[in-house]
């Protein structure tokens, strides 16, 4: 009799599922067999409205997808998607799209930070036990891995619960590709700029070897390599939303190389010729390879296929969101995606694919253009304030005799020298009060400065009010984030490129999102999304348990009626 109760309870069980129609719904939704992540680099949401008329349409003659409007139209698609990041960057942005989690859980603030332990500054994805691979000389160049990365991504989780799933990422920038692919990446690829091909590191491929179908994809770059790239002036007006002129660019590595206006032209070995079409083309043309190489969407179960199209950021940093190269390059983006999605469709079926499209954040307007139309703008030098400070610190404290009282400073976040606090047997919090303090009340600049905040002050939550203190409590990572952080006004950045990005601001918070696939309802919705709903949405889809740190929401009203019954 015993041995009958669970036999009987489970046959109840079974009753009321089979019963129950959303149980039902949920077991026969379709997993994709293919994820298809594409992210474009300093996204600004209004370039998809702004060069509308100039894309591709959504469909060709032929039946073909076009690119950014087949996803726009045949997706659904979220013009004003939200970071919730104080500081929006390459580094944070990328970690956050699959890992569904805010800075302070994943681990990754910022680009570049101070470790007060060894006394060194950390790249986000630098690990010296992990070699390059590819690279002529790995010793002389920075070891990288997803190590820094806390916390899973979705690729992680398909494999955790035990799907034979496999996760590929590619981008120019190391960082972009490492960081969406997350611990368990079967293999990540970028772009070794000095010698002109694709490259990885040995946390990815310990035996120290490039894939045989990536040594084929470098052989082909070496083969068609040209002397000289070349850049054409564009004929027509474009947009007419564009510059037209080179005034406001300012002079920067890129554009001394490639010329402040058109024409363009470099070496085709130069090390900004990503910068060119031709970095947007080897992108797609790594990832077609590894498609069809891979025969990724074609295995037992879902893969994933994530992509960043870097040189969008190179291209909008030295000549500016609003600049006619850009505006050029978006038309290329725009083919080159709809080659990508005719290669899946090719492959895999787009009917058999989900697609998400978004940015890792958006950027601004040089400052010198918005000053010059009547917006208060500006450059704010924090080389310059971190000198003062120091000088202060120096007059206020004493001399430091084992380096300087700062350590380090990146976008605005300043690092105390802990040996120089032992030296002087100082509290740091009462030092940083000093400075805070020295910062409003006297370093030159700080009218351009609106809220200074310490490691302290997010401790004991005595922080603005609002947007920023929930951005800062999401985005503050200790021993990671500046011991000061400075948050200027809006429109205010560093000197160096013409355009710059690292705010909480709208401009550089927020980017296009659009999620495409057969169980998607197509549309333009208004409602709020944030990028963290992402990593959900897809672990709904493909039938896995959410990233570790997932705090965001399923996109429910985005799936179709028979879905959501």
């Amino acid at each position: 009799m015993i041995r009958l109760i669970p036999l009987f309870l489970l046959s109840l069980i079974c009753l009321a599922l089979t019963a129950n129609p959303a149980w039902a719904q949920l077991a026969r939704l379709k997993k994709p067999k293919l994820i298809l992540t594409l992210v474009v680099d300093q996204f600004r949401v209004d370039q998809l409205a702004r060069f509308h008329s100039r894309l591709l349409p959504a469909q060709g003659a032929r039946g073909e997808a076009g690119g950014f409007r087949y996803l726009t139209e045949r997706g659904a698609y979220y013009p004003f998607a939200e970071f919730g990041l104080l500081q929006n960057m390459t580094c944070p942005g990328h970690a956050t799209i699959l890992t569904g989690a805010h800075a302070y859980q994943h681990g990754i603030p910022i680009n570049i930070w101070y470790d007060a332990a060894s006394g060194k500054k950390i790249y986000c994805v630098e690990d010296p036990a992990s070699l390059q691979v590819g690279v002529a000389d790995p010793s002389q160049v920075r070891g990288v891995s997803p190590r820094n990365l806390r916390g899973s991504t979705l690729g992680d989780e398909l494999k955790n619960s035990g799907y034979p799933t496999r996760v590929v990422t590619i981008a120019l920038k190391d960082r972009s590709a490492i960081l969406l692919g997350g611990a368990r990446a079967d293999l990540a690829l970028w772009f070794d700029r000095d010698g002109q091909h694709w490259v990885s590191s040995r946390y990815y491929l310990p035996q120290g070897e490039l894939p045989t179908w990536v040594q084929e994809l470098n052989a082909s770059l070496r083969k068609n390599q040209k002397d000289q790239l070349h850049w054409a002036k564009p004929a027509g007006a474009g947009s007419g939303t564009s510059w037209t002129s080179n005034e406001h660019v300012t002079l920067s590595k890129t554009t001394e190389a490639m010329g402040r206006d058109f024409p363009h032209r470099t070496s085709g070995r130069h090390a900004q010729a990503v910068n060119y079409p031709e970095g947007t083309v080897w992108t797609v043309d790594a990832a077609v390879k590894a498609l069809q190489s891979l025969k990724l969407g074609r295995g037992q179960a879902t893969d994933l296929l994530a992509v960043s199209f870097s040189s969008h950021d190179g291209l909008s940093h030295s000549y500016g969101p609003n600049s006619r190269q850009l505006e050029e390059l978006m038309l290329v983006e725009d083919r080159e995606i709809a080659r990508l999605l005719q290669a899946v469709q090719k492959t895999v079926g787009l009917d058999e694919t989900v697609i998400v499209l978004t940015g890792d954040h958006g950027g601004m307007p040089s400052a010198e253009w918005l000053r010059a139309q009547k917006m208060d703008a500006g450059r704010v030098d924090e080389a310059g304030l971190q000198q003062q400070a120091e000088a202060f610190l120096v007059k206020t404290f004493g001399a430091a005799q084992d380096g300087s009282w700062l350590a380090y400073s990146s976008n605005f976040n300043f690092f105390l020298n802990p040996a120089v606090l032992r030296q002087h047997k100082l509290e740091r919090d009462a030092v940083l009060q000093r400075l805070k303090k020295f910062f409003q009340e006297e370093a030159n600049g700080r009218e351009a400065i609106l809220h200074v905040i310490t490691a302290e002050d997010v401790r004991q939550n005595t922080l603005p009010p609002g947007l920023l203190q929930k951005l800062i409590t999401q985005t503050y990572t200790a021993g990671r984030s500046g011991d000061v952080l400075m948050i200027l006004k809006p429109h205010y950045v560093m000197p160096g490129s013409t355009a710059e990005h690292m705010s909480a601001y709208s401009y550089d918070r927020m980017v296009p999102l659009v999620i495409a696939g057969p169980q998607v309802k197509p549309g333009v919705y208004g409602q709020k999304a944030e990028i963290i709903d992402i990593a959900p949405t897809l672990a709904f889809f493909a039938g896995t348990t959410p990233p570790s740190g997932s705090e965001g929401r399923v996109l429910h009203e985005i799936l179709r009626s028979e879905v959501r019954k």
